[in-house]
C-alpha cells in the first residue's frame, strides 16, 4: 500500500521539479546570458538520474539527495527568485502594496519575457512543493516504520535553523546599503541630470547649485564626494548612467532632475535601497520610500497660474504647446483647474519638437478671440515660436516655466509665467558671483540646493538615511517652504509669478 502511494506521487513531483528547472533556466538566460544553459544542463537531468537511483536501489543516499535537490530548487527558485523577486514585487510591491515596495523590489521590472518566467518558476515551484513532499513523505515511511519523538524534533530544530539562515540572509541583503560609516569616512551622493540637449540650461544649472550646496557646507560629521552622471538625451544613456553610479560607483543616495530621467531611475533607486530626491513634476515618480519628488507638482503650478489668470482679468486662454511629458502634465492640471475656475480654453493645439512653422497656429488660435496665449516649449521651438508670435504683433504671453528657458528673452518682454519661488534672493547672487559664466535658471535651482542638504542632514543624523528622509515633512530652503504629507512621495511648495522685462526674468510676488 504504501509503494503504491510512494509510486501515485513518484511521477507528478519529477515533472513538477523538472518543469521548474526548465523554467527557471530559461529565466536565468534573460538574467545571466546563454551562460546559464550551463546550470540548466545540470538541474534538468539531475531530478530523474536521483529518483531513478533511489527507485532501483532503496538507498538513502539517494533518497537525501533527491530531497535536498528538491528543496535548492524550490526555495533558491521557486520562492526566492520567482515568487519573492518576481511574483510578489510585481502584484504586491508594484500595485497593491506600494509602501512595502521595498521589501519585494531586488531588481527593476525587466522585460516580459524575464518576469513571465519569473512567475511562471514560482507557480511551478508550488506544484514542485507539494507532490515533492507527499512523494518524499511517502517514501520516507517506507524507509522507517516508526518515527521517534527525537527524530521528529531533530526535523523541527532543523527547519528552524534553516528558516533562521534563510531569514538572516535576508535582513543581511535588506540592511547590505545600511553599512556603517567610519566617522570622517567619505560618503558619495550621486548626481544625474542632463547636461545636454534641449535641458541643458537646466541641467547645468541644477549641478551647479548642487555643487554649491556641498561647498556650503560648515563643519561635517563626515566628507561628501558629489559622483556625477549626465543622464543625456535618451533612455538608453540614462540607464547607463544610473548603472554606473550604482553598480561602479557605489553611491549612498542619489539626486536627479528631469522628469524623463526619474523614471528610468527610480526602479534602480528602489533596488539598490537608496534615497532619490528628483527635482521632477512629474507625480508618480515619488513613492515615499526611497523616491520623492521636490519640485512644484503640475496642480501647484496650475492653481498659482490661474490665480494669476483671474487676477489679470482673464477669461480665455489658447494653448500652444509642444508634446512632451512634464508639460503634457501641466497643461493637464490647466485645463481642469482652469475648469473649476471658470476660465475658459477657446483653442488647444500640440506640436512636435521640430515643428518650424507655426503661423497657421496662430491664425487659429487668434481666430478664438483669446485674453492670453499660453505657450510652453523646449529651445529651439520656443524661441521659433516667440518670433512668429511677435511678428504677428502678440504680445499677450503667459506660461508654466517655459519663458525661462529662453536664450532670447527680449522675445517674450512683458511676457508672465509661473515658476519656483526664491525666498532667498541672496541665493541668485551668491550663485551668480560663484558662477559669473553659468545662467541662473531658477525652476530646478533652490530645489536641487535643498535635496542635497536634506540628504545630509540624513546622513549627519546617524540613521538609515531613507528612513530620515521618510521622516522629513517640511523643510525651508532658498525657496522657501516646502512640505510633504506624511506617507507621500512629494515635497511640493507655492511657485510664484515672474514677469520678463529689461529681457530678465524678475520675481514678482
Amino acid at each position: 500500500m504504501k509503494n503504491q502511494i510512494e509510486n501515485k506521487y513518484a511521477t507528478p513531483s519529477l515533472v513538477a521539479i523538472t518543469l521548474t528547472a526548465v523554467i527557471t533556466s530559461v529565466h536565468h538566460i534573460y538574467k545571466l546570458g546563454f551562460g546559464a544553459l550551463i546550470l540548466g544542463l545540470i538541474i534538468i537531468p539531475l531530478p530523474y538520474v536521483l529518483l531513478r537511483w533511489y527507485k532501483h536501489t532503496r538507498n538513502k543516499a539517494a533518497y537525501w539527495a533527491y530531497g535536498l535537490l528538491n528543496a535548492w530548487i524550490i526555495i533558491g527558485f521557486g520562492l526566492v527568485d520567482g515568487l519573492w523577486d518576481h511574483t510578489l514585487k510585481i502584484f504586491l510591491g508594484k500595485f497593491f502594496l506600494r509602501s512595502f515596495a521595498q521589501y519585494f523590489s531586488q531588481s527593476p521590472i525587466g522585460s516580459f519575457p524575464f518576469e513571465a518566467t519569473g512567475i511562471l518558476a514560482s507557480i511551478a515551484g508550488m506544484f514542485a512543493a507539494y507532490y515533492g513532499y507527499k512523494f518524499l513523505r511517502a517514501a520516507h515511511a517506507g524507509m522507517q516504520q516508526t518515527k521517534t519523538a527525537h527524530h521528529s524534533a531533530k526535523w523541527i530544530v532543523g527547519s528552524v535553523i534553516a528558516g533562521a539562515v534563510l531569514i538572516g540572509g535576508y535582513l543581511i541583503s535588506e540592511n547590505k546599503n545600511a553599512a556603517v560609516i567610519p566617522e570622517g569616512g567619505a560618503v558619495k551622493i550621486g548626481v544625474i541630470v542632463t547636461t545636454t540637449g534641449p535641458g541643458a540650461l537646466l541641467g547645468n544649472s541644477f549641478l551647479k547649485a548642487v555643487q554649491m550646496a556641498k561647498e556650503d557646507l560648515k563643519k561635517t560629521r563626515y566628507q561628501y564626494e558629489l559622483v556625477v552622471e549626465d543622464s543625456g538625451t535618451s533612455p538608453a544613456h540614462a540607464e547607463r548612467a544610473i548603472r554606473k553610479l550604482i553598480k561602479v560607483d557605489k553611491v549612498k543616495a542619489l539626486v536627479g532632475g528631469i522628469s524623463a530621467t526619474g523614471k528610468i531611475v527610480k526602479p534602480y533607486a528602489t533596488a539598490a535601497r537608496i534615497p532619490h530626491l528628483c527635482v521632477c513634476s512629474v507625480k508618480t515618480i515619488g513613492d515615499g520610500v526611497y523616491n520623492f519628488t521636490n519640485i512644484p507638482l503640475p496642480e501647484d503650478e496650475a492653481m498659482r497660474w490661474v490665480k494669476e489668470a483671474q487676477k489679470r482679468g482673464i477669461k480665455k486662454v489658447a494653448l500652444l504647446t509642444q508634446i512632451y511629458p512634464s508639460i503634457d502634465g501641466h497643461v493637464k492640471a490647466l485645463k481642469e483647474e482652469a475648469a473649476k475656475k471658470g476660465v475658459r480654453i477657446v483653442y488647444e493645439t500640440r506640436f512636435e519638437a521640430s515643428t518650424t512653422d507655426f503661423r497657421p497656429m496662430i491664425t487659429e488660435a487668434g481666430a478664438s478671440a483669446p485674453d492670453v496665449y499660453f505657450v510652453e516649449a523646449f529651445p529651439p521651438a520656443l524661441n521659433i515660436l516667440g518670433r512668429q508670435l511677435k511678428d504677428a504683433g502678440v504680445q499677450n504671453i503667459a506660461s508654466v516655466v517655459a519663458l525661462s528657458l529662453s536664450d532670447n528673452l527680449a522675445l517674450f518682454e512683458g511676457a508672465w509665467y509661473t515658476d519656483s519661488n526664491l525666498v532667498d534672493i541672496g541665493f541668485r547672487t551668491r550663485f551668480e558671483q560663484k558662477y559669473p559664466g553659468t545662467r541662473f535658471a531658477t525652476h530646478m535651482m533652490p530645489y536641487a540646493y535643498d535635496s542635497f542638504n536634506i540628504l545630509v542632514q540624513g546622513f549627519e543624523s546617524g540613521r538609515r538615511v531613507a528612513e530620515y528622509v521618510q521622516g522629513v515633512t517640511e523643510y525651508n530652503g532658498p525657496a522657501g517652504k516646502i512640505t510633504r504629507e506624511p506617507g507621500s512621495g512629494n515635497f511640493r511648495s507655492t511657485p510664484a509669478v515672474w514677469v520678463i522685462e529689461n529681457g530678465k526674468p524678475e520675481l514678482h510676488y
